[in-house]
């Protein structure tokens, strides 16, 4: 990869985080000549965001939601990163551990990937769930041999 192949993918990625971020188009240029020092004009900024956004779908009728979707992730992930770095400066300067509120955010993010891409299960399938099956295997423990066998 050249170095200016390398660059345009570097402002690429800094295009698709603001528009992750919901920045304006205006906010979006400033950024990338902040980070770059290249001056971005708003015609370039829409062919950039046009292939960034074809990349993330595919050219089938169900696009929009395919890009939908791929945005969302996207979303979670740099909302995830930013928690994990938060959660790691809290634990260095709380000797108790840090600030647990900062996994439960994290937890959150898992919980809507796993929406986004049909991982949960459905409601009437989360009663046996492992916690359950755990709670149904500690009452049979400590019976003895003949009552687990059924004699």
């Amino acid at each position: 990869m050249s170095e200016k192949e390398f660059d345009k993918e570097r402002i690429k990625e800094i295009i698709a985080e603001c528009y992750i971020k919901g920045y304006s188009k205006a906010r979006t240029m400033a950024r990338v000549q902040n980070v770059t020092g290249e001056k971005m004009y708003l015609k370039k900024l829409n062919k950039l965001l046009s292939e960034i956004l074809e990349s993330w779908g595919d050219n089938s009728v169900i696009k929009d939601q395919k890009i939908m979707r791929a945005l969302e992730l996207k979303k979670i992930d740099a909302l995830e990163a930013e928690l994990w770095q938060a959660w790691e400066e809290s634990k260095s300067m709380d000797e108790g551990g840090g600030d647990a509120r900062y996994l439960s955010e994290i937890r959150r993010c898992n919980e809507q990937r796993s929406k986004l891409l049909g991982l949960n299960l459905p409601h009437s399938q989360q009663e046996t769930t492992s916690a359950t099956l755990v709670w149904n295997e500690c009452k049979n423990y400590g019976t003895d041999d003949k009552t687990n066998r059924g004699s």
